[in-house]
């Protein structure tokens, strides 16, 4: 879990699945943002795919994000029918309840909502991958439109799929078309001299790896698999079912696998075809520490539902716990929500020791780092997830973003002006 300081905006865009509606009949094959702009954003697949036909890029990217939107909806892994995850009419700019403060309420609660279903399994990191008809009928649209955003976009969907050959073509559709960034992932790609065959990695690398552009461009892997990431962040690298992953700060992982001559290759949706090069560094590290983590378990069904996260953290339940932390942290309490956090690292779940690091750059009353070195050092093994928490974590930077943030929060305080009434909100 991380900073809970999302902009509105990207609370309701993560948490509430909005349906579409039917744009009006007028043609927007020529785009124009004053006139189609609203029809392009409400537009079903059936008339974006018609206006991609008659050459309008927006379209043909506004169709590509239905068709996945489509089958993320159609994955039966996904809730897409609970009520409380859906915009409310408080969030549609366009209707006459909007109000802004009711929205943010309402986003948080689905937020709360969705921490719990995550926990419960519902919903789960694995990527949505179009099918096989859809990913030609995209192709095709590029090759016959090439637009630099869209082409790039098919060839990312095309990498996730394994079209590896395609998602190569579209890139280079993409570069004619003027896209720098289509270029950058190009290039190196173009250079392997054929298709790019990714493969299953046996090891973890030793020594630096470098990239041209991209979220990541250096790669230091060192012993212990320690990987330094430069700015002083550090992450942890391990194997797992023949990829090299690397777990960010974000609860997620940085994805890679093998291409011939010993490059890496991104494989996640950070550092996805992006091609890292040997660059030197050491040629022999000490084996990659591998840690003694214990999955969080899901043993409390009603962790989403009223009280139900805190009866279960007081009987032991460590999903409990989690959820509870969860909770006492949307709340802004995040002493209190350390303390529940720290329940569940203390067990060894790797999910509880990251959230505890994460009270700590949210709140100077929390000393996670002392909590999470305790932990590590009475645990004479070294290999409790606590130390690798601690041993990557970029506290300094951590500290500087929370003192940086308070500032902005103290300076937005002073330039706030005179609360106001709205028509749909009294103060």
């Amino acid at each position: 879990m991380s900073s809970m300081t999302l902009p509105l905006r990207a609370i309701t865009a993560l948490f509430f699945l909005s349906a579409t509606a039917v744009a009006s009949a007028q043609d927007c094959a020529v785009y124009d943002e004053a006139t189609c702009g609203n029809q392009l954003y409400s537009a079903d697949a059936t008339r974006l795919q018609q206006w991609c036909e008659q050459g309008t890029g927006v379209a043909c990217s506004g169709l590509l994000r239905e068709w996945v939107s489509e089958a993320r909806q159609a994955d039966t892994r996904a809730p897409n029918d609970d009520p409380d995850l859906q915009e409310p009419a408080v969030c549609k700019e366009a209707d006459p309840a909007y109000d802004e403060q009711a929205c943010e309420e309402a986003a948080k609660a689905a937020l709360s909502k969705a921490m719990g279903m995550t926990l419960t399994g519902v919903f789960d990191q694995r990527e949505i991958v179009l099918p096989t008809a859809r990913l030609e009928a995209l192709q095709a649209l590029c090759v016959a439109h090439p637009d630099g955003d869209f082409c790039r976009e098919v060839a990312e969907e095309q990498w996730k799929a394994g079209g590896f050959a395609q998602a190569v073509a579209a890139l280079q559709l993409s570069c004619r078309s003027g896209d720098e960034r289509a270029c950058e992932l190009h290039a190196p790609l173009q250079a392997l001299g054929g298709a790019p065959r990714p493969q299953p990695a046996t090891s973890v690398p030793c020594g630096e790896y470098r990239s041209e552009g991209g979220l990541l461009d250096t790669l230091d892997f060192g012993d212990g698999g320690l990987v330094g990431l430069g700015l002083g962040a550090q992450a942890r690298a391990r194997l797992e079912d023949g990829a090299i992953r690397l777990r960010h700060d974000k609860g997620g992982d940085f994805v890679f696998q093998t291409l011939p001559g010993g490059r890496l290759v991104g494989m996640d949706e950070w550092t996805r075809m992006r091609v890292f090069q040997r660059a030197g560094g050491k040629a022999q590290c000490a084996e990659a520490v591998v840690f003694n983590v214990v999955p969080l378990p899901r043993d409390c069904p009603q962790a989403a539902s009223g009280d139900g996260a805190a009866a279960c953290c007081k009987a032991g339940s460590l999903q409990g716990c989690n959820t509870l932390g969860n909770q006492q942290a949307l709340a802004g309490d995040w002493v209190k929500a350390a303390g529940s956090y720290l329940q569940v690292c203390r067990a060894g779940v790797r999910e509880g020791c990251e959230n505890l690091a994460s009270a700590q750059e949210n709140s100077a009353e929390v000393d996670a780092r002392g909590q999470l070195q305790q932990l590590c050092e009475a645990d004479r093994s070294g290999r409790h997830v606590a130390c690798d928490v601690v041993a990557t974590r970029n506290w300094t930077l951590m500290e500087l973003g929370r003192a940086l943030q308070d500032a902005a929060e103290e300076s937005s305080k002073d330039d706030a002006p005179a609360p106001s009434r709205t028509r749909n909100h009294k103060r």
